[in-house]
């Protein structure tokens, strides 16, 4: 398997992530092999992370400065992340989503916005297209808490297609309707505005074409 290389340079690299990847498991000893200059090596610094079964726009730092910068831009709220995700049901056109956020106490592989805590989890989004029992929407994340998208929409009433932890299988999806499609971000070291934007993978293009979508959203 070879990585889409979205964006590189000496400092970091962009790379469309396929779904069914492990981020530190997968990922980064691919990238370790391809992303080293010649005759060097190279080991990538992870900055965020994807779920295993979520595609697209994954930064890695190529350099422990630009590891630094990359985070501390990210503490900042810097950072620009757009998802895609095709859920269940009839949200409102737009909403933003402002919750308590942590391990489910019943079950710690699982998060929950149902508890009390003082941390919280942050995003809004927009129905990009609407399809008979579903919707497609564009997500900008606010935060970045493990499974946060899953688990906000799910608990919201409008659960993943295909999220078989916190919503259900679905037959046109072998994994949950996540694509994290855009993310834009200061240079760790020049502080240009890098934008990179990762194309629906075949099998999100797929179930969306089996619920009646057509291209445009």
């Amino acid at each position: 398997m070879r990585l889409a290389v979205l964006f590189r340079d000496s400092s970091l690299a962009v790379i469309d992530k396929p779904a069914g990847l492990a981020v530190d498991e997968d990922v980064v000893p691919l990238a370790a092999r391809e992303l080293a200059p010649a005759g060097g090596r190279a080991w990538p610094r992870v900055v965020h992370r994807l779920d295993r079964g979520t595609s697209g726009c994954l930064v890695l730092a190529l350099t422990r400065a630009a590891a630094q910068g990359l985070a501390r831009a990210l503490d900042q709220g810097q950072w620009e992340k757009v998802y895609l995700a095709a859920v269940e049901g009839s949200p409102p056109d737009s909403a933003s989503l402002d919750t308590p956020y942590g391990p489910d106490p019943r079950d710690r592989r699982r998060f929950t916005t149902r508890l009390e805590t003082p941390r919280r989890a942050r995003l809004g989004y927009e129905v990009a297209r609407r399809l008979p029992g579903a919707c497609l929407l564009r997500i900008r994340l606010g935060t970045g808490r493990t499974h946060q998208i899953r688990v906000q929409l799910s608990e919201a009433g409008f659960p993943l297609l295909g999220d078989e932890v916190y919503g259900t299988r679905h037959a046109g999806i072998g994994r949950p309707a996540l694509h994290a499609e855009r993310l834009a971000f200061p240079h760790p070291v020049g502080g240009q505005r890098i934008e990179c934007t990762a194309p629906l993978p075949e099998d999100f293009s797929r179930l969306l074409a089996d619920l009646g979508c057509k291209s445009g959203w």
